[in-house]
């Protein structure tokens, strides 16, 4: 298989397994959200924020084992990657006994600090305990898993995930309607997990057949050349975190456990078009590391600018949808005594979401050039804003506080300090990186904007069938606005990647002379 169309297999099984799992906790989260309240529910969900702050616990290892696995193996030189890898899982077998035991620390002052009622501070301390377990596993599994990103299997990883979703969703469903609570939920978590991380170690086994792991203390050069790489990785996963995973806790400490099902509920729907974004974008930061190491200039402005417009695309009418017809859309998916407050979060989460998709292209492109030191410091001020106006905010207007608090600094950063980086990081003005790959997409996207507004205001839904009818009916308006505005620039990108179908591509090929030389 060629890496063009093993590029264009991973975009697309990447966004098969998001569109699958993203559907899956779309019909899911009612049924989880009715059968177990609003107070275990929110319980839940604090206890998977509190579990997902060990991910800083990776401390930029994934990155640097897809860094370096690549790179060794296009090299040849099977040795260091030996020995990267072997390295990278000491490290995290450590590095996992530590999660559990915070995870211990975590279950015995988290119910009393969250004011979890009494009847359900044991289940949550037990349900903590495991998820921490859980999480260890995965921290091993994962230097396994960056093998697979490394060798560009996507197409594994994503059947994983697929399969992984299934089985969860599967056994989640079974254990609410016999009555079971969290501390199940986390056990099947728990099962599930360790299934999907040992099939990762077996496929990465047999499709890197050179691989051989020595579980020994590494060489001091060896931990060096990891740390240079992953230390600002692991600093720009703090600000991350904060920045993404801090507002539940936010929320259940300054205002109540019951109100993080409102905030989760409208933060969720934005995760997941954070999530789907992602799934293209990070795509593109093995290409960026073949284009920088074969001194390709140009083709990495155009991954920049193009890459850019494919993640606005992509992410901007379900932006556009939910900013004009959030309210009416939880309304009908999650219950109308959410409407009001989650749409509300939703609405302010939104206006500094829809520009940081523009940071996600930027950000994989520096990963992939070796060039994350300059993210660090612009991600630590936005991180620490983020918590203080949240906080700040939280105590005096509650949950819609805490949606301002993470909105405002997004969206300053987004307008002030990328658009500089990203052009200076290819080579570009400031102005041609704007009006090539901002302008387009958002000229593109008005009229849709403009019928779903008029659509929420004049033609209300009753069903949650009925409001998908009607954006199907209203779609077309977008695509013929992208079209108008740069649809011809985003055929040539995907035909440069050979992510288009031959017969297609060969259809939308310009015709008339074609250029010699």
């Amino acid at each position: 298989m060629s890496e063009n169309n093993r590029f264009a297999r991973s975009v697309a099984m990447n966004w098969l397994a998001l569109g699958f799992s993203t559907c899956v906790a779309f019909f899911l989260s009612p049924f989880v959200v009715h059968h177990l309240g609003n107070v275990a529910y929110g319980i839940w969900t604090l206890v998977i924020s509190l579990i997902s702050y060990m991910g800083l616990l990776d401390f930029g290892l994934r990155g640097a084992v897809v860094r370096y696995v690549s790179r060794f193996k296009a090299q040849d030189d099977h040795r260091s990657a030996n020995r990267t890898v072997s390295a990278a899982l000491w490290l995290r077998f450590w590095v996992s006994l530590v999660a559990i035991l915070i995870g211990l620390f975590l279950a015995h002052y988290t119910p009393e600090y969250f004011h979890i009622p009494a009847e359900l501070q044991r289940p949550a301390r037990l349900a903590i305990t495991v998820a921490a377990t859980s999480f260890g596993v995965t921290l091993l599994g994962g230097v396994f898993g960056g093998i697979l990103v490394a060798l560009h299997r996507f197409d594994l990883l994503g059947s994983i995930a697929i399969s992984q979703t299934t089985v969860r969703a599967l056994g989640v469903i079974w254990l609410l309607r016999e009555g079971h609570g969290i501390v199940a939920l986390a056990c099947w978590e728990f099962v599930v997990v360790l299934a999907a991380n040992l099939v990762q170690v077996l496929l990465a086994f047999r499709n890197y057949p050179q691989l051989e792991i020595v579980l020994a203390k590494p060489a001091e050069e060896i931990l060096s050349a990891i740390w240079g790489f992953s230390a600002y990785v692991f600093f720009i996963q703090i600000c991350v975190q904060v920045m993404y995973y801090t507002d539940n806790l936010v929320v259940g400490a300054c205002v109540s456990a019951a109100s993080v099902t409102f905030y989760a509920i409208g933060g969720t729907l934005v995760e997941y078009i954070r999530q789907f974004t992602s799934s293209l974008v990070t795509t593109f930061m093995p290409l960026a590391s073949k284009f920088e190491a074969e001194g390709q200039r140009e083709k990495l402005q155009n991954l920049l600018i193009k890459g850019t417009n494919a993640a606005l695309a992509v992410a901007l009418p379900v932006q556009v949808a939910l900013l004009f017809r959030g309210s009416t859309f939880i309304r009908l998916w999650m219950g109308s005594q959410y409407a009001t407050e989650s749409g509300r979060v939703l609405q302010i989460l939104l206006l500094g979401q829809i520009l940081s998709v523009t940071t996600h292209t930027g950000a994989n492109i520096a990963y992939g050039m070796g060039r994350p030191k300059p993210m660090v410091l612009w991600r630590v001020g936005e991180a620490a804003a983020n918590l203080v106006l949240s906080i700040i905010l939280a105590r005096r207007i509650g949950i819609s506080g805490v949606a301002w608090g993470t909105a405002v600094p997004s969206l300053f950063i987004s307008l002030f300090f990328f658009p500089q980086f990203a052009s200076h990081l290819v080579g570009l003005r400031v102005g041609t990186y704007l009006r090539k790959s901002w302008v387009p997409p958002f000229l593109g996207v008005i009229p849709f904007a403009l019928a779903c507004f008029v659509t929420d205001r004049y033609w209300h839904a009753a069903t949650l069938v009925h409001y998908l009818i009607q954006l199907a009916a209203i779609f077309p308006i977008y695509i013929l606005g992208i079209a108008f505005f740069f649809g011809r620039d985003l055929l040539e990108f995907l035909q440069s990647l050979n992510v288009l179908p031959p017969r297609l591509s060969r259809l939308l090929r310009p015709s008339g002379p074609e250029k010699k030389g």
